[in-house]
């Protein structure tokens, strides 16, 4: 097996190719876009950093392997593009890239993550057996357009604007975008940010991604301030962006993750008609 840097005149063949292999429930890892011209812009810095931060596998000339790394969190923590891996000998190739690009990452990433659909099992087994730590199980669940009930929206949702002390107080600590990241997204038609307000004070927030290239739509974050729960904001700001993806931007799909420990918010998607699609399972490891 031949393992290489991935160099910028592969960079477009191996943007086709993990494109094909990410839009398979069996071998997606999340963090990773999902078109080839955004994969290619995505994996473009890695290529001109200090340090190789993306390896490729070829087996007799043909490609069966990528791993990647994403610097995360003020550039100690890595987030983990793969490893994917093709072919009979998969799990050899997922554990030489391993190996090659942590001979490079070691001292300096102190961490790194990865989050994949719990079918992926090669990947699996390589977490459990590389002493990766489950840290999250999240149920991917799925709102077809015709699903869809339209209902009247809250004039209390507002597009964000300010507040952005009050969004980092309710944003979750271990997310994979802080609040600041969230708020330079936005900047992109294809995110959006909607709040809840009351009397101009912040309850709640909705974070919303439109996935490039796709008809489809992700409910990233929903927060609503411990002493506003059960008072139907997360409901209000869930129509809302229901409405947003299927009247305005005419999407078919609307998805969002919910954590396998939150049973409340699992009934109140499902109050929506969302149904159970994947699931989806981070874990991290020390590399110092």
């Amino acid at each position: 097996m031949d393992i290489q840097v991935l160099k910028e005149d592969h960079l477009a063949f191996v943007s086709h190719w993990l494109a094909q292999l990410n839009d398979k429930d069996d071998h997606y890892i999340a963090w990773l876009e999902s078109e080839p011209e955004a994969i290619k812009a995505q994996l473009y810095p890695l290529i001109h950093s200090e340090n190789p931060h993306a390896f490729v596998a070829f087996e007799q000339s043909e490609m069966v392997g990528f791993i990647g790394l994403e610097p995360f969190e003020e550039e100690t923590v890595g987030r983990l593009l793969g490893p994917f891996a093709y072919g009979e000998h998969a799990p050899h190739t997922i554990e030489e890239l391993w190996n090659t690009a942590l001979s490079y990452w070691k001292g300096i990433y102190s961490q790194v993550k990865v989050a994949f659909f719990e079918q992926n099992r090669p990947l699996v087994q390589f977490c459990e057996g590389e002493g990766f730590q489950l840290y999250n199980r999240e149920k991917n669940l799925i709102l077809p357009r015709q699903n869809y009930k339209q209902a009247p929206l809250s004039p209390s949702v507002v597009p964000y604007e300010g507040s952005f002390e009050k969004l980092e107080e309710l944003h979750p600590s271990a997310a994979f975008f802080n609040a600041a990241e969230m708020t330079h997204l936005i900047q992109d038609p294809h995110f959006s940010l909607w709040c809840y307000k009351e009397k101009d004070q912040m309850k709640g927030y909705l974070f919303f991604e439109q996935i490039e290239g796709m008809d489809e739509g992700e409910i990233c974050f929903l927060q609503v301030e411990d002493t506003e729960q059960g008072q139907g904001i997360g409901s209000a700001l869930i129509q809302y962006a229901c409405h947003h993806a299927f009247q305005e931007a005419e999407l078919s799909i609307v998805t969002v993750p919910v954590r396998a420990s939150n049973p409340h918010a699992e009934r109140l998607y499902k109050d929506f008609g969302f149904t159970e699609h994947t699931t989806i399972v981070a874990y991290s490891k020390e590399v110092t």
